[in-house]
């Protein structure tokens, strides 16, 4: 098979030291020197190592893998779906990757089992996931898109991805810019476990911003369970989490001792993980109209053809960059328009009024973003805004299509992919002036 065939282990310092310590030969790139006390030398020799790996492919090679799943059916609008979940594999104990992010999941599960056992069932269904083998490849999670891929298509809202959600007390989010919004205004409203106020004004504190201004949010990239959700069916996504400085990552020192030690004493930060990821569902799942924001989506994609007109600038080449940044602006006057024409209609309209042509034509909006075709390097990738970079499964390449073209040197095929895109982000716009017309209709 075309997999890497190298086998790969996190060890300890004391047992890296010994293979390195002795090792001769030319000088590293000062970048590559690591934190060892000794000048670290690519080799050959003269240190020898004799390596023996012992697995049980012969004997058990294939193994089955399970997904969990707790499902919450919507009141008024059952088919249409709010996930959230986390990988339950590791490659160690892994108390930080992932069983952080499998309690969370399951504690946002009981919260609301408690409400709808309250009498307050949810709008929308909401499935709580726990996903296997997401360690070897994303496998779980991508089985599961893969299998009921149409329904998803159809009535999947959002999906939210818990992964590493603690490992320290320092706040981050990312995802769709579409989801942005929604994500920050609930941070606003959970408590941090510091008492200082909170996490959204934890997070301000602690990047160093001032208080108009939010914090810089993360593309999605890949290297986890959203990618199947996002890259392949272009449903918008949302991840959070606890960042702090561990050593531990994928090694059999991310364990019990050292989380309830170092990196979540009393684990205040899983509750309060956990607390963002309720409120979240809830949000999403009873919202008379879906808070996406594509307002930001826009001025967010804006600054993403910056780098390709000075990059086709360098290169000397043409291209209508000029008219894939048209077709963004023209997205998020739409946008704008929506949004103040929802604003209006919630503001004054009745309790059983239904938004349902207004919510189809929302979830169109960043479908449109995606292509049957997917990417010429990699079909099965449809999406046409992010997707992790080819040589790199955890760095994000946003605009892959055009960027993968400018690696080709392709002047051409650059052209050609972004007035490709250019059409897309005018089909977006369509479905938001459906949207808004559909507004209209209610009243």
């Amino acid at each position: 098979m075309d997999i890497p065939h190298i086998p790969v282990v996190p060890i300890s310092y004391t047992n890296a030291s010994e293979l390195l310590g002795g090792l001769r030969g030319q000088d590293i790139p000062n970048a590559w020197q690591g934190g060892l006390p000794f000048r670290y030398h690519i080799g050959p020799g003269p240190v020898r190592a004799r390596v023996q790996v012992t697995d049980d492919r012969a004997s058990n090679g294939t193994k089955p893998i399970y997904n969990t799943f707790g499902l919450v059916r919507g009141s008024e609008r059952p088919e249409e779906l709010v996930i959230i979940g986390g990988h339950r594999d590791a490659w160690g104990p892994g108390a930080a990757d992932n069983v952080s992010g499998t309690v969370s999941v399951l504690e946002a599960a009981r919260a609301v089992a408690e409400a709808v056992r309250a009498g307050h069932r949810p709008k929308r269904t909401i499935i709580f996931a726990t996903w296997d083998a997401e360690e070897w490849g994303l496998i779980g999670s991508t089985e599961y898109v893969e299998e009921d891929s149409l329904r998803l298509a159809r009535g999947a809202i959002a999906y939210l991805n818990q992964d590493v959600a603690t490992e320290g007390a320092r706040f981050g989010a990312g995802g769709s810019p579409s989801l942005r919004a929604v994500l920050r205004d609930v941070a606003r409203r959970v408590a941090d476990p510091n008492g200082r106020g909170s996490v959204f004004s934890e997070w301000q504190r602690v990047i160093g911003v001032v208080d108009t201004v939010s914090p810089p949010m993360t593309d999605p990239g890949g290297g986890s369970d959203f990618v199947g959700f996002y890259n392949h069916l272009g449903i918008p996504i949302a991840d959070w989490g606890f960042s702090g400085e561990s050593g531990v990552y994928h090694s059999q020192y991310d364990d019990f001792a050292w989380m309830s030690r170092f990196g979540d004493p009393g684990f205040a930060y899983h509750a309060t993980a956990a607390r963002i990821g309720a409120a979240m569902v809830l949000r999403l799942a009873n919202a008379d109209v879906i808070p996406y924001d594509y307002v930001e989506f826009a001025r967010t994609m804006q600054r993403y053809v910056t780098p390709i007109e000075r990059t086709l600038s360098l290169k000397g080449w043409g291209g209508p960059t000029l008219e894939l940044r048209s077709a963004i602006a023209r997205m998020e006057r739409e946008a704008a328009s929506f949004a103040a024409a929802r604003d209006s209609v919630l503001a004054i309209s009745g309790v059983n009024t239904r938004f349902d042509l207004t919510n189809a034509s929302l979830r169109d909006v960043e479908r449109a973003l995606t292509r049957p075709m997917g990417l010429r390097s990699r079909p099965w990738y449809r999406n046409l805004i992010y997707v992790a970079d080819e040589n790199n499964g955890y760095a994000n390449m946003s605009f892959p299509s055009i960027n993968e073209a400018i690696r080709a040197n392709d002047e051409r095929l650059v052209a050609q992919e972004l007035a490709d895109l250019s059409r897309r982000f005018d089909d977006a716009a369509r479905a938001l002036t459906q949207a808004r017309t559909a507004l209209a209709r209610t009243h």
